[in-house]
C-alpha cells in the first residue's frame, strides 16, 4: 500500500508505510514528466527511510535467500514478457522529515530527520531486484497484471527506553520494565494482481519477535498533471500469536517490572491503515515527496495495556533525486 521510498518510515514505526509506496508505484520518468507503469509495490509493511541502517543488516541474509531461490524461479521468469519500465539500475536518495508515534499505540511523538534511498535493477527475463529501506525484494514474476516475488525485510524491534534523537527506532521511556525487542530479518513471499498486493513474511533465526504477519492492501495510483502525481492506499495486517505477544504482550515478569497488566494477545488481524502519497516535480531529476498515514489498532492489539493510542496518524515530507 506504501510505496517503497516512503514505507520505511512507518514499520520502524506506524510511518514507514506510506513514504515507501509513493517512490516506486509514482515515479518521474524522462525527468520532467510523470510515467506510471502499473501497481509495483512489492511490498507494503514494510518499509521507510528509518530502516537505513537496519536494512544493512539485512543484506548478507536477504542476498543468500535470493540467490537460492533465483535458480527455483529460472524457468518462470524465462516466460515472462518485459515489464514496460525502464531496464537496467535506476533509484532515489533524498532526506526528509517524519512525524510519527514513538511506538505502535503510544501517546507520544518523535519528530525525526530521515534520510533513504532506493536501488533497482531491472533486467528482460529475471524481473526486478530492489534494495533499501524495505530490504531485499525480487519480483521475479510478472505476467501482465500479475505479480510473483520473494522479499528479506528489516524488522526494527523496539526500545524500551527513549531512543536518541540520531535512533530511528521505535521506543519510548513508557515501556521501562518490558525489556528490548531486537531487531530482525523477515523473509517471505508477495503475490500481486492489479493494485491488489498480499505478503506473508515469517521472522528468521532467533532475534526479534519470531513470527508471521500477511499485510493486504490495494492501491490507487493517479497522474494528476504532468509534474504531479498522487496514489491512495488501504490495507490490514494480520500477525500470529508471536508477533502480537512480543510487541502486545505482557508476561507476568514484565507485569512486576513495568507497572502494566498481565496480557496475553491472540493472533488476528492487528491494524488497518489508510494512506496518501504524491509527488511534485520541482527540477530535473529532483522531486518533493510527502505523504500521510492514518493508523487504526484493532483487535487483541488495541486492547493491550501497551497501547494507549487506537488510531494514529503519521505523516513525511521530503526532496529527492531520481535517477
Amino acid at each position: 500500500m506504501l510505496s517503497p521510498t516512503l514505507a520505511p518510515l512507518f514499520e520502524v514505526s506506524p510511518l514507514a508505510h506510506a513514504v515507501a509506496s509513493a517512490a516506486r508505484n509514482v515515479r518521474f520518468q524522462n525527468r520532467s514528466a510523470v510515467t506510471y507503469h502499473g501497481p509495483r509495490n512489492p511490498n507494503r509493511h514494510s518499509h521507510n527511510p528509518l530502516r537505513a541502517g537496519i536494512a544493512m543488516r539485512t543484506v548478507a541474509q536477504g542476498a543468500v535467500l535470493v540467490g537460492l531461490l533465483l535458480f527455483a524461479f529460472d524457468s518462470a521468469t524465462a516466460q515472462t514478457p518485459p515489464n514496460e519500465a525502464k531496464l537496467g539500475l535506476s533509484g532515489s536518495i533524498g532526506l526528509g522529515v517524519a512525524s510519527m508515534p514513538s511506538y505502535e499505540g503510544s501517546p507520544n511523538r518523535r519528530t525525526l530527520a530521515v534520510p533513504y534511498f532506493t536501488l533497482n535493477y531491472r533486467t528482460r527475463d529475471w524481473g526486478e531486484v530492489s534494495f533499501g529501506q524495505y530490504g531485499l525484494v525480487w519480483q521475479a514474476v510478472e505476467a501482465g497484471d500479475l505479480r510473483l516475488g520473494l522479499v528479506a525485510n528489516p524488522d526494527a524491534g523496539r526500545k524500551d527506553s527513549k531512543p536518541s534523537k540520531m535512533n530511528p527506532s521505535p521506543g519510548d521511556k513508557r515501556l521501562a520494565g518490558m525489556g528490548a525487542v531486537r531487531s530482525s530479518t523477515e523473509g517471505g513471499v508477495l503475490v500481486g494482481y492489479g493494485p491488489f498486493s498480499l505478503q506473508a513474511r515469517k521472522s528468521l533465526g532467533d532475534r526479534g519477535h519470531k513470527g508471521t504477519q500477511v499485510d493486504a492492501s490495494v492501491e490507487w495510483p493517479l497522474v494528476v498533471t504532468d509534474k504531479v502525481a498522487v496514489s491512495f492506499g488501504a490495507g490490514l495486517t494480520w500477525a500470529d500469536k508471536d508477533y502480537m505477544q512480543t510487541y502486545f504482550g505482557v508476561t507476568s515478569a514484565q507485569a512486576q517490572a513495568s507497572g502494566f497488566r498481565a496480557y496475553t494477545p491472540n493472533s488476528g488481524v492487528r491494524k488497518f491503515d489508510l494512506s496518501v502519497n504524491a509527488e511534485y516535480a520541482l527540477v530535473k531529476d529532483w522531486t518533493l515527496q510527502g505523504a500521510a498515514v492514518l493508523t487504526r489498532l484493532t483487535g487483541d492489539a488495541a486492547d493491550s495495556p501497551l497501547v494507549a493510542r487506537k488510531s494514529n496518524p503519521s505523516g513525511y515530507l521530503g526532496v529527492a533525486y531520481v535517477f
